[in-house]
């Protein structure tokens, strides 16, 4: 304090500790000093002011890393506060949330509905097409190259549609996960201790059991024969159309039909290696009705065994896929091993006579 009294007045007073420990008491900050954490001192000695040491690259690319993560964790914070009063707001109850949920399922139904009878129809076509050009090759005559175009054509078509009613159903599966996330968050947001009962849920999930995802074209050859097989063996109708793509069976007769469709369907047109998904799906008698009308529960169960019959016990128990492109990949793992392991086609329902003309 000695060194304080010889100071002149107003002179800035420093107290900073080197490398070695050794408290320095100063007038001037030295050179070295000058990134070291330091204390200023008034005349009569008292810190007015403490300095931290001068941080390293390292810690102030750390702090800055910091900080950002905690600006997002706010700006997810405040995002979910706000989600949550819009969920308050917009629904009273829980069987709000699944009366809104169900109206949505419902519209993409309707939009299904319309796409199978559109197919139902483009396959008529396509039947008829063929027996026009059957009866030109019985008579001899060539068939004309614009014919042949139209039967090709509208295949394609069928195709486009067979890959349309997938995303729907994707779709579908996007709705019940997104209601199902807020079904909870709206349980606990409103304090409600038990559970949330969704008679319907079952019902409205479909869960894409009927999806099979494989990786290559190899993968998918083999998954394709198991597939064709799957139908022969659970379709209680003949095979009316076979492609490299789709089959399909005639349509229902009666409630008790099971009529099916299966089809492949590249991910990526775009990218050969990109791989497939095999789809399988139902026939209605009539696509004017509601789609819960189709399914019945022996029509479900074929549905919901597509999986597990061709990928084997162990990846039919798997969780569902998830739409987007992450799905590709969890069917790649699934499916790696599928055609070594996978059982033998139930025993097949006694199947009815194609009807006449078909």
């Amino acid at each position: 304090m000695g060194a304080f009294s010889l100071s002149a007045p107003g002179q800035q007073l420093y107290r900073w500790v080197d490398d070695d420990g050794k408290t320095h008491f100063s007038d001037r900050l030295p050179p070295e000093a000058t990134g070291k954490a330091r204390v200023e001192l008034s005349e009569e000695g008292i810190p007015v002011r403490e300095v931290e040491r001068a941080k390293t690259r390292e810690e102030w690319l750390q702090e800055q890393e910091l900080e950002r993560l905690r600006r997002e964790t706010q700006a997810q914070v405040d995002k979910q506060r706000k989600e949550d009063e819009i969920l308050l707001r917009s629904y009273r109850s829980a069987d709000d949330l699944m009366m809104m949920r169900d109206g949505k399922i419902e519209a993409i139904d309707v939009m299904i509905q319309q796409i199978k009878g559109n197919i139902r129809r483009l396959q008529n076509r396509v039947n008829r097409l063929q027996a026009n050009a059957a009866d030109l090759e019985r008579a001899g005559k060539p068939i004309h190259p614009t014919l042949e175009g139209d039967i090709r054509s509208t295949k394609d078509n069928i195709e486009d549609q067979l890959a349309l009613i997938l995303q729907h159903e994707r779709d579908k599966q996007g709705v019940y996960e997104k209601f199902a996330e807020d079904l909870e968050r709206f349980r606990r947001l409103k304090d409600v201790r038990e559970p949330v009962v969704d008679q319907s849920s079952e019902q409205v999930r479909l869960g894409l059991k009927n999806l099979v995802l494989c990786a290559n074209d190899r993968e998918c050859d083999l998954l394709w024969g198991q597939a064709i097989g799957y139908v022969e063996a659970h379709s209680t109708q003949p095979i009316e159309s076979l492609s490299d793509n789709v089959v399909i069976t005639t349509a229902p007769q009666d409630e008790e039909d099971i009529s099916l469709i299966v089809s492949r369907i590249a991910i990526d047109a775009t990218s050969p290696d990109a791989g497939s998904v095999l789809f399988l799906d139902l026939q209605c008698s009539s696509y004017t009705e509601t789609a819960s009308s189709c399914r019945t529960p022996a029509r479900i169960e074929v549905l919901e065994g597509f999986r597990a019959a061709l990928l084997g016990d162990a990846a039919g128990r798997m969780p569902e896929d998830k739409s987007g492109e992450d799905a590709g990949a969890a069917g790649t793992e699934a499916t790696s091993a599928a055609p070594e392991r996978a059982p033998a086609p139930a025993p097949a329902p006694a199947q009815k006579p194609a009807p006449a003309g078909q």
